[in-house]
């Protein structure tokens, strides 16, 4: 089995919608930030009702991880033949006879098959929920900035979101859907490459409103890379920083990547672990 595992890399999202009107929709939207329902139609807040009182930038995990693979193998198989015509007794291929059974009027001839596999696998994974993404190759596809130190993102005062599902967890989830059992009887070529393995951290933006004469607060959230706009309970709060060693944790967390019959999955994880010792 040939493995190949991508860098790991930790990506920044580059801002698409500019501060400045994030703010505005924000604003324009601080009277829907107290709620729905019936409640909130028959007592909904006036714009005059309603300031500003703070301000958070945070940044939200998403792991992009792709793999592809590739079998090359052979196997000896038998194909059914119709015969031309019920005049047919027997048929002669390559010096070999073959009788012409009476139902069907059909042979069996065995031939020896080569064959070759291709595929390839991508998930856009929540690194909070661990769901699937659906914007998520809408979203990469924009510009992003590599980041070498997670300090640099808090610099500013943003919030970093740490994935509750590192590495290893996405990995597993999809190295279980590419394995498939392979009918041979000679395999020549195993090999399978991660070819990503991205943690892509996502900004957003929340503003938290103070309904003054109901002395109630509401959120509203509007992401920086599209623009959407939704409702929150309260702003993000702090969860501690997290290593760059935890959150690829491929090697490190190799028992987890145990799959039942994944062999691949362990040869992986052996890789990581190779990897990381020779670069340490």
């Amino acid at each position: 089995m040939d493995i190949q595992l991508a860098p790991e890399r930790i990506l920044a999202l580059d801002e698409r919608v500019a501060f400045d009107e994030i703010r505005q929709r924000a604003m324009d939207r601080r009277t829907s930030a107290f709620g729905g329902g019936l409640g909130g139609f028959l007592q909904r807040a006036k714009p005059e009702e309603v300031t500003l009182q703070q301000t958070q930038r945070r940044l939200e995990p998403m792991w992009h991880v792709r793999c592809s693979a590739r079998y090359v193998y052979e196997r000896t198989r038998e194909y059914t033949v119709v015969a031309s015509g019920p005049e047919v007794k027997q048929v002669e291929v390559n010096g070999a006879m073959y009788p012409v059974a009476d139902a069907g009027r059909q042979f069996r001839l065995p031939i020896r098959e080569h064959c070759k596999e291709e595929f390839t696998l991508e998930h856009y994974t929540d690194g909070v929920t661990g769901n699937y993404v659906a914007d998520g190759t809408a979203v990469t596809s924009g510009s992003s900035t590599e980041i070498g130190d997670l300090a640099t993102l808090t610099a500013d005062g943003t919030l970093l979101i740490p994935p509750e599902h590192r590495a290893s967890f996405v990995i597993r989830k999809l190295i279980a859907e590419m394995m498939k059992p392979v009918q041979a009887d000679v395999v020549s070529e195993e090999a399978l490459s991660l070819e990503r393995t991205d943690l892509y951290y996502r900004p957003i933006y929340g503003f938290e409103f103070f309904w003054t004469t109901k002395g109630k607060t509401g959120v509203v959230e509007i992401d920086a890379v599209t623009g959407q706009v939704r409702q929150a309970a309260s702003l993000a709060s702090g969860k501690g920083m997290i290593t760059r060693d935890a959150l690829f944790d491929l090697g490190a967390d190799a028992a987890g990547l145990l799959i039942p019959g994944g062999s691949i999955a362990v040869k992986v994880a052996k890789v990581a672990l190779d990897r990381a010792s020779s670069q340490g």
